[in-house]
């Protein structure tokens, strides 16, 4: 069933790897991936394997702080992933072949603070291949045009709603302009808006659930397709206009939209489900290592376009959820906020345990 990936891949669809870490860039697995699954992209993520334990003892040596050693054990991963992808990204005309690296959440919250951030990871880093993944906070907005402008590639994350999708598409624009003002070669820059289409489902479910009537329990599993196809319309609107044709004729590439469907949170659902329903021309799917299996196993054939045509359905379905009584604004307001509050969690349980591994090795630095 290998083909359905091969399908994916000749409808326009990039497969990216969530969670890179060290152990697959050792052993080959990236590789493989590539030659075997059609893998074109990744994100980074530091993981917990003995492939880190010769840096570890020379930044344990080196008295390293945690945060000075995950800097620089995240810094290797990346260059490493960059340099792993790098012939995808020459084959492809730097189209694919990119490494989304997460900046340290506590810095997002302001312009600065995040703007300073990527510009400090991607000059340590220093592959073309990397791209900074930002979350859509609106205070985030404002250095995701300027990165842009500086030639620093983007992965917007945390995109939840169509409204946010409009800001982000307008920072893009802004940023592309500003690009040229400053003698940037726009078709070196790449972006990517995603959505984590698992996610909003689980929160849109959860209050279905709440709420509870038969009619109410019938529209489990929709919101996120609906959500994810309404701004794709605003994508495909976005690619019309005249303010895009001029960028387009300088070179400038599009911001592709990014299905994160790293697994389906709910079990009752296929393991499959969305990565089999958002194929969509000229766009990313973000799969975690099993769900890529999963699809590779018992995927089912995809349509060369599962988004043309079912907006109307898509507006109906967001209907039907206001009818219900559900808070479409209110709840997705909450889900960013605990989204920001966990990859902040995670990254303090990371820093915890790089400084349980540095004392591993003779410092509790």
């Amino acid at each position: 069933m290998v083909g359905i990936l091969r399908e994916l891949s000749g409808d326009g669809v990039s497969l990216w790897l969530d969670g890179l870490g060290r152990d697959r860039l050792a052993d080959g697995g990236l590789t493989r991936l590539v030659r075997e699954r059609c893998v074109v992209g990744a994100t980074g993520a530091l993981g917990d394997g003995d492939a880190y334990r010769e840096q570890l003892a020379e930044l344990a040596a080196d008295g390293a702080s945690a945060a000075v050693a995950l800097r620089e054990l995240t810094v290797s991963d990346l260059r490493w992933a960059c340099e792993a992808l790098e012939p995808v990204y020459l084959r492809t005309a730097g189209l694919d072949g990119l490494v989304s690296a997460r900046i340290d959440p506590s810095f997002v919250e302001g312009t600065c603070l995040t703007l300073a951030e990527a510009r400090s990871l991607h000059l340590a880093v220093d592959r073309p291949n990397l791209l900074m993944e930002i979350p859509a906070t609106p205070e985030a907005l404002p250095a995701i045009t300027r990165c842009l402008g500086e030639g620093i590639g983007v992965h917007v994350s945390l995109v939840l709603t169509e409204e946010r999708y409009r800001q982000v598409l307008e920072a893009f624009l802004a940023g592309l302009e500003l690009a040229v003002a400053n003698g940037v070669d726009v078709s070196r820059i790449n972006s990517v808006a995603g959505l984590p289409v698992g996610l909003l489902d689980t929160v849109l479910d959860r209050e279905l659930d709440l709420i509870g009537t038969p009619e109410a329990r019938a529209f489990r599993g929709q919101g996120g397709m609906a959500l994810a196809r309404l701004v794709y319309r605003r994508y495909e609107r976005a690619l019309g206009s005249t303010r895009w044709s001029g960028l387009a004729a300088l070179g400038a590439r599009p911001q592709r939209l990014l299905w994160d469907v790293t697994e389906v949170m709910d079990r009752r659902y296929r393991d499959t489900r969305y990565a089999e329903e958002l194929v969509a021309p000229n766009s990313v799917t973000l799969l975690s290592e099993q769900t890529l299996t999963a699809l590779a196993d018992h995927g089912r054939p995809a349509s060369a376009d599962r988004f043309s045509g079912g907006y109307a359905d898509a507006e109906q379905v967001l209907g039907y959820l206001d009818r219900f009584g559900v808070d479409l604004p209110k709840l997705l307001a909450a889900a960013e906020c605990d989204a920001l509050a966990g990859l902040r969690r995670a990254r303090v349980e990371l820093l915890e345990r790089v400084l349980t591994r540095l004392a591993e090795f003779g410092t509790a630095a």
